[in-house]
């Protein structure tokens, strides 16, 4: 009872921390695409009770013609009719299943239904929790995933801390895009099946349910990575692409626990036929997203695949290795995971790279395309940063022991990530897109996004870092932009200088208080008496 005590304080104290800097760095409120028809989507759940997009609910039948909302919401009506082989008329509004994914809307329901019992509003509520819940949840999956692997809190900690910091998920938080939610399935997934090799390597961060049989804990864990691996295809549809090395990892890392790799392919085979069903219920065809001719023209091109290679790796506005420079290393951390554990390396390097591949060959060598458009860093590479983060603690276990160069190197990779993904913190996404239009003359610019992405006078770094020294926030009158196309910039916090809504709202103190709860957090975290009553069992105890 005692350890169990132990397990979910250290659990407690972990989410709490990630949290905390996830709600400070909010901006609290969606994106005018994705976010938008996701928000609409949750207001139809919870008002209307019906998975479609209802053009009664309140959002869109108060708004202009011209709003946001209301031309999403014309939009997916479209769409839906193409999907469907209808006639399709611009401008008609009725009940239609969106081509975006339903799981995102339902676990917002809740969000809304407990922004109307506080009285307020639903629009500031779900942004502000939604995706900073999840990005925290992928946190403390890498902790215990980490753990798992490594043996070292310290070690699981400061992994946790270079996903979030570090890398370009934190902006995120500011959104409803379905990528973090997908990436929190994913790793799960891969939690789960690894854990169901080696349940009992690490309590830490397991279910009390040491009363179950080591076999019964296996069947146990391998079904629950073919369920989160199954419900990440919910969240997105291009999870599909990760299935294989999925199967592939299990078949060979399972080969003598048969009965746990059947477990695993059955509990995913379930989730995908549901997710069948579900796409014959809206859109009349199993392999039927929503997408249909929409996204029609992203198939493979050979003349414009090369430049979404290098787009998604090196580009200026779009570069891994710009928003997330930790990336540097990987090959490096690769050679050592491959000599700790193979086929761990051999999932991760197969999810690196099926998604570099996949999105980096779109049929058109325009950056809106496989960059993820109007977000910040490649939006579409997001499932890959846990795994990216995990590999890298294969550098963090040799520190100690790594020549100076490295460990300059690690420390600088870390820092460069926290200094570069800051302006997308401070600086909301769509106030950048303002910005380059209004004083960097890309409005009058007809190939914008290809500036954006490859000419680094424009990358989003840049203008965002120049927004903030213009104080360009602080200028915006939300006023001006009423029922025009640019409406989405009213849901933003200006004329607050920063992107944050706690401070924003309730000034600087609040923030300080935060910060010090968030150091206290991470003594406790990094203390031994959190955990030092499970310590003496885990040591006497060999990874299967």
């Amino acid at each position: 009872m005692h350890n169990t005590a132990a397990n979910r304080s250290l659990i407690f104290f972990v989410f709490s921390f990630f949290l905390i800097i996830n709600l400070i760095s909010s901006g609290g409120h969606t994106d005018a695409w994705d976010g938008m028809v996701t928000f609409l989507l949750v207001e139809s759940m919870a008002t209307k009770h019906t998975a479609k997009l209802h053009p009664d609910i309140l959002t869109i039948a108060n708004s202009n013609p011209k709003d946001p909302a209301y031309t999403m919401a014309q939009w997916e009506v479209y769409y839906n009719k193409i999907v469907a082989g209808k006639n399709a008329v611009w401008g008609a509004l009725e009940p239609v299943y969106s081509t975006r994914s339903l799981l995102l809307p339902s676990i917002s329901v809740p969000f809304y239904y407990a922004a109307l019992a506080i009285s307020l509003p639903p629009i500031l509520v779900i942004p502000l929790f939604v995706n900073s819940f999840i990005i925290t949840l992928t946190s403390l999956v890498i902790f215990c995933f980490s753990l798992e692997i490594y043996s070292s809190k310290k070690i699981a900690f400061l992994l946790g801390l270079i996903f979030t910091v570090c890398s370009f998920i934190l902006p995120y938080n500011t959104s409803l895009f379905p990528q973090p939610l997908q990436s929190l399935l994913i790793i799960t997934a891969a939690f789960f099946v690894v854990k169901s090799l080696h349940f009992h390597s690490s309590f830490l961060c397991s279910y009390d349910i040491w009363q179950i049989d080591n076999q019964k804990k296996s069947l146990f864990f391998a079904s629950l990575g073919g369920i989160f691996l199954g419900l990440s295809v919910f969240a997105q549809p291009t999870s599909i692409i990760v299935i294989p090395g999925f199967v592939v990892y299990s078949i060979f890392s399972m080969r003598h626990n048969k009965k746990s790799l059947i477990s695993f392919l059955l509990t995913l085979s379930i989730v995908l036929f549901f997710m069948g069903l579900v796409n014959y219920i809206r859109f009349g065809s199993f392999t039927e997203f929503g997408y249909g001719s929409y996204f029609g023209t992203l198939s493979y091109n050979a003349y414009g695949g090369k430049t979404g290679l290098i787009g998604l790796l090196a580009s200026p506005g779009k570069g891994l290795i710009f928003y997330f420079p930790v990336v540097i290393l990987l090959p490096l951390a690769l050679k050592y995971m491959y000599k700790q554990n193979r086929w761990l390396f051999f999932l991760i390097i197969y999810i690196v790279l099926v998604h570099w591949l996949y999105f980096g060959t779109l049929n058109d060598s325009q950056s809106r395309f496989w960059s993820g458009a109007i977000a910040w860093g490649p939006r579409y590479l997001v499932p890959v940063l846990p795994f990216i983060t995990l590999a890298f603690g294969t550098l963090l276990a040799r520190f100690r022991q790594s020549r100076l160069l490295l460990k300059v190197s690690v420390l600088a990779v870390c820092i460069a990530g926290f200094i570069v993904n800051i302006p997308g913190i401070l600086v909301w996404s769509e106030y950048g897109t303002i910005y380059a239009s209004d004083r960097e003359g890309l409005s009058a610019d007809p190939t914008s996004m290809e500036a954006v992405t490859w000419n680094p006078n424009h990358s989003p770094i840049i203008s965002h870092i120049r927004a903030l020294m213009d104080d360009y926030i602080h200028l915006i009158s939300p006023e001006q932009y009423l029922h025009t196309g640019w409406h989405y910039i009213t849901y933003g916090l200006a004329p607050c200088s920063y992107d944050l809504y706690i401070f924003c709202e309730f000034g600087i103190i609040p923030i300080v208080v935060l910060f010090a709860i968030d150091i206290f957090l991470a003594l406790k975290i990094m203390s031994n008496n959190v955990v030092a009553s499970i310590v003496n069992p885990i040591r006497k105890l060999k990874i299967a």
